[in-house]
């Protein structure tokens, strides 16, 4: 229900974004180097802490690498808890629309990866189980940045991955 939710802000932003016309100069173009450094909420990893960066091929693709750590507890009671990490790393590429002004990035994308996950215990007693593990990742992303200035703003996406919602700073080089 919750993706499905997603799914549809996505669409709707999507839509809403392709509605808009602004004439003025697109701010992203081939050649661009952007990084953004976030967190993301919901998606069931905790909160992850991301990077990700993008160099622009053409003035619509991007694409480049992203990485990030989360971490969460599990109490159970009285016998202790579990602590599950994840290192995501993927590889991510965005399409980028060219309405939105010349301080407005809208895009949307995919990410595809490997997500190394572990499992610790702390209680009383021996543990029940710790484990490591790892798999493919996948997702989709739409967002948009706005820019303060030619090299600093912000950036939020919504979609399906590692966070439902990822926001942070953003920069331009």
């Amino acid at each position: 229900m919750m993706n499905l939710n997603l799914k549809k802000l996505a669409f709707s932003l999507l839509v809403a974004g392709c509605s808009v016309t602004i004439a003025s100069a697109q701010n992203y173009k081939k050649g661009d180097n952007l990084l953004n450094i976030g967190a993301g909420f919901g998606g069931g990893f905790g909160t992850p802490i991301g990077l990700s960066f993008e160099h622009g091929f053409s003035d619509k693709i991007s694409g480049g690498a992203y990485v990030s750590y989360s971490s969460k507890k599990e109490a159970l009671g009285a016998w202790g808890d579990y602590k599950y990490s994840y290192i995501l790393t993927a590889a991510r590429a965005s399409y980028h629309f060219s309405f939105g002004g010349d301080k407005l990035d809208p895009y949307i994308g995919a990410i595809l990866g490997y997500n190394i996950a572990s499992a610790k215990w702390s209680g009383s007693g021996t543990a029940p189980a710790s484990a490591s593990a790892g798999g493919v990742i996948y997702g989709g992303h739409a967002g948009a940045r706005y820019f303060f200035s030619d090299k600093i703003g912000i950036f939020a996406e919504v979609g399906y991955g590692v966070g439902n919602l990822n926001a942070g700073v953003t920069f331009k080089f």
